[in-house]
């Protein structure tokens, strides 16, 4: 059961929520043509807890869609549900969405689900920054890494 929904003032930031879940609908489907369309040409796209092997910054529109068109071959779509956008009523173009995936690698077959936290900013409707926070251990794991946690 999913419990989409936006939180914040009326207004400016309703806006900016919408590009963003147009941004994340289109991934769940893999249109990258609304993909290309949403983010702004100088965008940047983040995933600062990205295990190696994955970009943790990337830089420009073409850059970001060419690595976003990859990730069908990686991994079924990814189902991303529960989503909540907040709009800051101090900066309606900065933006803090919530969700959850449920999914499955199509290089190992495994399931793969996680939750995340995206820190987003949305200017003139084109998606400048995507900043997307989760936890890489699930990730790790379903590709088939171990992590060793050290006792305590």
């Amino acid at each position: 059961m999913s419990t989409d929904r936006v939180t914040g003032g009326i207004g400016p930031g309703t806006a900016g929520a919408e590009v963003l879940r147009r941004f994340i609908d289109a991934i769940n489907t893999w249109d990258f043509d609304t993909i290309r369309d949403i983010l702004d040409p100088g965008c940047v796209f983040e995933m600062p807890f990205a295990p190696g092997g994955f970009p943790r910054r990337i830089e420009g529109r073409a850059a970001t869609v060419e690595f976003l068109s990859r990730m069908p071959d990686f991994i079924e779509p990814e189902n991303l549900h529960d989503v909540t956008i907040h709009t800051f009523t101090d900066d309606p173009a900065e933006l803090l969405a919530q969700y959850r995936s449920a999914t499955r690698l199509r290089t190992t077959g495994a399931e793969y689900g996680n939750s995340y936290l995206v820190r987003a900013r949305v200017r003139d409707r084109r998606l400048q920054r995507f900043a997307e926070f989760y936890d890489p251990v699930p990730l790790v794991v379903a590709m088939g890494g171990t992590v060793q946690v050290p006792p305590v």
